[in-house]
């Protein structure tokens, strides 16, 4: 059954590439635009990032489904749901009962697609470095921190947490000095992470706050340094680059539930430091990620731990986040990515929602813990501050880094977290059905697709 499931979805997917390859057809690929042409203007320069979010986007398997739906398949967060729903991209079969392997064809999706987008921001790099426009360093800054955010992703989903073991084998890190088709070995853990910060650092020193929230602008490269200075356990980068990043007055949080329902219904927010676009042009339906309700398709449902975490009374999440199934099975399915901008109920299309990568509430967890682990003073201050702005008075107990993991766990559900969290806290999980990973476990670090093995030789990881 589960290969009948996986083979109908694969040709779904054809279908969709069947129906855009005039598009594709019509567009000159970029390497086949001349550099000293393509990189002499800002619109050619827009024109080549925008490709890089377009190849992201571009299909089920990469920042559409795959970026939200595979890590949050592999935590305690949500169980499974009614037997007879569906995903498009069948997750919920495929990774969600622990046992994948590397022919899983998301595992495989999201691997392919990711270093195709770098491939494109490697080329913006190594041309856009020589053009002669005077603005260039801004361009090639946002391609520098596309190709940083691209490796880190690939990271979190292929090797172990950094501070479990740094020394461990990673992915391969592909540079602008590489050629386009030559077989690299995986780095190390801490080659990677090395490599993601010296791009992010040296993208932040020529970025410019020139781009809305559909582009990596400074404010998000800040953002992205905290969130990578944090995991690594480096908390005092972590906090200066979270507060740096909240000086951008463009960027707050929201402080009501209709300015909260707004985001998550209507992608509008100024919450959201850096998304990707979805409209009702592109492909796909990501509004139907984890749950259908227009079909009637729930193939998850919340966990009664994560439920329990919240004041269902007072704290405006939840009614946002969460919706009773209306199958009667007394649970809760995610709702959180449900979008209603695009979608279409009376012909039952669940539409496209942008996928929101970076947000303001994350900067405030992200103070709040560092600051705590490290024996700061913020950690209460920046708690306080996002919880009364979700409608819950300030803290008054005694475990204040507890509290702060809850309510990180609380803001961030479904958006990946809470997989990331696991691993480099080095924690494990059971489900109520009993299934789940112990510490450390060597499923945190998803296998490389059997497709790259093949093609470049490179080494497997443990477990598989």
């Amino acid at each position: 059954m589960k290969n009948i499931m996986k083979f109908t979805y694969l040709f779904l997917l054809l279908l969709v590439f069947s129906a855009c390859e005039d598009e594709f057809i019509e567009k000159q690929p970029l390497d086949e635009v001349s550099p000293e042409t393509l990189f002499e203007t800002e619109a050619g320069f827009r024109t080549a990032l925008d490709g890089v979010y377009a190849t992201m986007k571009t299909d089920f398997l990469g920042y559409n489904f795959c970026i939200y739906s595979i890590p949050e398949a592999i935590n305690d967060d949500i169980i499974a749901g009614n037997e007879r729903g569906f995903t498009f991209e069948n997750t919920h079969v495929d990774i969600y009962p622990l046992d994948y392997d590397f022919e899983d064809f998301q595992i495989e999706g999201f691997w392919t697609f990711a270093y195709e987008a770098i491939n494109n921001a490697n080329s913006i790099i190594k041309y856009g470095q020589n053009s002669s426009l005077r603005d260039k360093d801004q361009y090639v800054a946002e391609a520098l921190a596309q190709r940083a955010l691209l490796h880190y992703d690939l990271y979190r989903f292929f090797a172990p947490a950094y501070n479990v073991n740094p020394d461990a084998l990673a992915v391969p890190y592909r540079l602008d000095t590489d050629e386009l088709l030559v077989k690299k070995p995986r780095n190390t853990v801490q080659e990677v992470i090395t490599n993601v910060l010296d791009d992010l650092n040296a993208a932040e020193k020529m970025a410019t706050n020139d781009v809305n929230s559909y582009r990596i602008s400074k404010t998000a490269i800040q953002a992205l340094l905290a969130r990578v200075y944090h995991e690594t356990g480096d908390y005092e980068n972590a906090m200066k680059f979270a507060k740096e990043a909240l000086k951008d007055t463009r960027y707050a949080l929201n402080a009501d539930a209709a300015s909260l329902e707004n985001q998550w219904r209507q992608d509008d927010s100024d919450e959201i430091i850096f998304r990707i676009r979805f409209d009702e042009t592109d492909n796909g339906s990501n509004a139907a990620l984890l749950a259908i309700p227009l079909y009637f398709s729930f193939p998850y449902y919340v966990s009664d731990d994560l439920i329990n975490l919240y004041d269902q009374e007072n704290d405006i999440r939840f009614d946002i986040y969460f919706e009773s199934d209306p199958l009667g099975s007394g649970n809760y399915y995610p709702e959180k990515h449900v979008g209603m901008r695009t979608s279409d109920y009376d012909n039952f299309k669940p539409g496209s929602v942008d996928v929101k990568l970076i947000r303001v509430p994350e900067l405030y967890l992200i103070i709040a813990e560092a600051s705590e682990r490290s024996g700061g003073s913020d950690g209460l201050t920046y708690l306080n501050t996002l919880r009364n702005a979700r409608g819950l008075g300030d803290y008054a107990g005694s475990d204040l880094l507890t509290e702060i993991m809850n309510e990180r766990r609380r803001e961030l559900a479904f958006e990946g977290f809470r997989f990331t969290d696991l691993k480099r806290l080095e924690m494990g999980f059971t489900r109520p059905d009993g299934s789940g990973l112990e510490a450390n476990s060597t499923k945190y670090a998803l296998p490389i697709p059997k497709l790259e093995i093949d093609r470049s030789g490179i080494q497997q990881n443990p477990g598989y």
